[in-house]
């Protein structure tokens, strides 16, 4: 015959494996079955066992139940939601659109329309272009800006005045408010050619390797 200690071993079981989170509420339920037939062919007649803990035990296998069968519900939400942003995002294929991003190029003398995104207020904003070799070639001076986002103007030549080559540079921004730096959000345009998705979210997909996340483009063209 299974006696009491036994039983309250499995009990020990199933409060473990609640706290732990470990066994899913239909295992929880099997076991929580078993220890109950158990008891009631083991009680004393006499001296009846304490069923409030079995209760509360219940009460919180009836929670996990409950919060898995709404867990699986929301992840079904998710997916879905998912699913629609996506095909929302697709009716940005063929736009150009402005993400974050540090990369312009100049082609034909015609250098790639780039950006800044500035968090707050700043008295001085500096933009330096610079070559494959990390050089400064352009550096333009865009004074103070207010909080937004904001076109940068570079004509593709360098502070002599001349072209510079054809190719690929890059530029970083320096924004400051009374000394201290704003934060200013480096941005580049590009054309999107198909929209793709990771654990992040829905992705842009611009050409060259280059992605964004499409809750960070900041302007469509």
């Amino acid at each position: 015959m299974t006696t009491t200690s036994s039983v309250n071993s499995n009990t020990q079981g199933i409060n473990d494996a609640l706290k732990s989170g470990s066994a899913s509420a239909s295992e929880l339920q099997s076991n929580f079955l078993t220890m109950l037939v158990t008891q009631m062919n083991n009680q004393d007649p006499l001296n009846p066992m304490d069923n409030s803990q079995l209760t509360s035990q219940l009460a919180q296998i009836s929670t996990v139940s409950s919060m898995q069968t709404m867990n699986a519900t929301l992840s079904q939400l998710l997916a879905q939601v998912s699913a629609s942003r996506a095909m929302d995002s697709a009716a940005l294929i063929g736009h150009t659109v402005m993400v974050p991003g540090t990369l312009v190029s100049v082609t034909d003398g015609v250098a790639g329309k780039i950006g800044v995104d500035l968090p707050s207020t700043a008295d001085a904003v500096t933009v330096d272009v610079l070559d494959k070799d990390g050089n400064v070639v352009r550096t333009i001076d865009m004074k103070g800006q207010t909080a937004g986002v904001h076109d940068i103007t570079w004509d593709g030549k360098n502070d002599a005045g001349n072209l510079v080559p054809n190719g690929d540079y890059t530029f970083k921004v320096t924004a400051t408010a009374n000394g201290t730096s704003v934060q200013p959000v480096a941005l580049t345009y590009g054309k999107v050619q198909s929209i793709s998705g990771d654990s992040t979210g829905v992705l842009v997909n611009l050409g060259n390797g280059q992605t964004a996340n499409v809750d960070d483009v900041r302007r469509i063209l």
